[in-house]
């Protein structure tokens, strides 16, 4: 089996338990909020919620349930261990992972993230789930960007299809499209956009993740 399916807790590397004291915190919020939205991934979606588009995705009652450094099978076992135990009020969950499991498989990717939309679909039915794509890494082209590229293409194929084409379980998925137009005509990545190649910049996160928020608007007012 792929190690994406297998959930796993992340390795504490520097002893001082800052990954499961962050799970547990979010395992307590589930608990005792009431969201509509829950985000959850890996630094793209944690460093969200210190960005000023954060001001405006947080007033649709939103909980940023993002870790620094996760792979695919951190947040499975973190949504299989609390972090969905939460009020019926979630009507969104946001799942953003991939580009962490480098040296996993496409298919592998796309497989652990299909084994997380199965543990949305028990713990909260038939929840909307909108998974933005993969963002390109690096300056300057390398195998990581082709890795991602990859896996959105995969997610592509297989969810975005005419919504009465799809099985019951698939129609409440969206793919946001928010790779495109990173990459300049040189194929380099401007520091303007991602600081480090890697995470989004303020005006990064506005460029990018504003499509995301136009899809919540979006689906919360068709849901409410």
């Amino acid at each position: 089996m792929s190690s994406c399916k297998i959930p796993a807790q992340a390795v504490d590397v520097t002893g001082d338990g800052r990954w499961i004291s962050m799970h547990n915190r979010y395992v307590n919020e589930a608990k005792t909020c009431e969201p509509d939205v829950i985000f959850i991934g890996d630094s793209i979606i944690q460093q969200l919620q210190f960005s000023d588009l954060w001001d405006k995705i947080s007033s649709l009652h939103c909980l940023n349930f993002g870790i620094g450094g996760d792979r695919v099978e951190n947040v499975l076992w973190r949504l299989q261990n609390g972090e969905l135990e939460c009020s019926s009020t979630v009507k969104i969950i946001v799942l953003f992972v991939g580009t962490n499991n480098y040296n996993s498989k496409a298919e592998e990717i796309v497989e652990g993230i299909e084994e997380c939309i199965q543990v949305i679909r028990k713990k909260l039915g038939h929840c909307h789930i909108v998974i933005p794509t993969l963002l390109p890494r690096g300056q300057t082209p390398n195998k990581l960007r082709d890795l991602n590229n990859e896996v959105n293409t995969l997610l592509l194929k297989k969810f975005r299809t005419p919504i009465d084409s799809k099985p019951e379980l698939e129609q409440n998925i969206h793919i946001v499209e928010i790779h495109n137009n990173i990459i300049q005509s040189d194929g380099t990545i401007s520091h303007y956009l991602l600081h480090d190649y890697l995470h989004l910049t303020n005006a990064g996160y506005t460029k990018i993740f504003t499509p995301v928020y136009e899809k919540l608007c979006e689906l919360l007012n068709k849901v409410i």
